[in-house]
């Protein structure tokens, strides 16, 4: 299905879930003075009790909500691979009865979703391409796709490549590392095209206030590697280079389920006319190495 926008509209904004998205669209929605219902299944200030695997189906939905930021999922590459049920629970099941809830009552909703719906064999996938996962998550997120479309006009799905937040744990892990003397050993085989946290968010409120529908792309103009990104933070810090010793994933023995040889997504021309462009992929890294 192609992006495609229309007239901005108002009214409330529902953001369920409180991770890293979750929060931050709320706070910057919030900032620009749109009432925000929040909802999540962990028991915060400000939000109202909600789990999408156990309440999808009979959660009161809050009256005048214009838009809706379906963020909640559980996202851990592992997790769903080891316990498929669980997350399909949550990122399908529960997330398709929400939606078409929400859809019925006239709230259009915007889906956050993953590069990972390809095997990442080409660069640039587009948004019709054919969607090959490779993953749990990435099977997961291609079937929520597919429901939450098959709701009509009332949703689109925004495919996002890596999102970086102000501080990244396997960064920090790496820094303290460094600062100690001690060599790293990042993936020379494993790549990113990392957007910060605060593109994303602004992508997928543009898209939710546009009434966008179909499905978006939002990606860095490039892939650049971890051990790319190891190099950048020795340089920042000035320590020795010699302490970032690259490994491939052979290498390291891991049993990693899927390492894509590419992560970029094509940037459509719908979200180009919002103003999503396709960064540099230094921007985010920078913002997250900072001291």
């Amino acid at each position: 299905m192609a992006a495609t926008t229309t007239a901005k509209p108002g009214g409330a904004v529902l953001v369920v879930g409180d991770g890293l998205f979750g929060a931050a669209i709320a706070e910057a929605v919030g900032r620009n003075g749109r009432k925000v219902v929040r909802g999540s299944r962990r028991p915060n200030a400000g939000t109202v009790p909600l789990d999408l695997a156990v309440d999808a189906g009979a959660w009161p939905i809050p009256a005048g909500v214009a838009t809706t930021h379906l963020c909640a999922a559980i996202t851990s590459i592992a997790e769903c691979r080891d316990r498929p049920d669980a997350a399909r629970a949550v990122n399908v099941e529960g997330t398709a009865v929400l939606a078409g809830r929400l859809v019925a009552a006239g709230s259009r909703v915007v889906f956050p979703s993953t590069n990972m719906v390809f095997d990442g064999s080409e660069p640039f996938a587009r948004h019709d391409a054919v969607v090959t996962p490779h993953t749990v998550y990435g099977r997961l997120k291609r079937e929520a796709e597919r429901r939450l479309l098959d709701l009509g006009d009332g949703v689109c799905v925004v495919r996002l490549t890596k999102v970086l937040g102000r501080r990244v744990p396997l960064f920090e892990e790496w820094r303290a590392a460094l600062a100690a003397g001690r060599p790293i050993h990042p993936f020379s085989d494993m790549v990113l095209a990392p957007v910060s946290l605060g593109h994303a968010v602004r992508s997928l409120i543009a898209i939710g206030d546009a009434a966008g529908r179909g499905i978006f792309h939002v990606s860095a103009n490039a892939d650049i590697s971890y051990a790319d990104v190891a190099r950048r933070l020795a340089g920042i810090m000035g320590v020795d280079p010699g302490l970032v010793r690259p490994q491939t994933v052979v290498d390291a023995g891991l049993s990693i389920e899927h390492v894509p040889r590419h992560t970029t997504l094509a940037v459509d021309s719908a979200a180009a006319s919002l103003g999503i462009v396709a960064p540099d992929p230094w921007q985010a890294i920078d913002e997250s190495l900072a001291p």
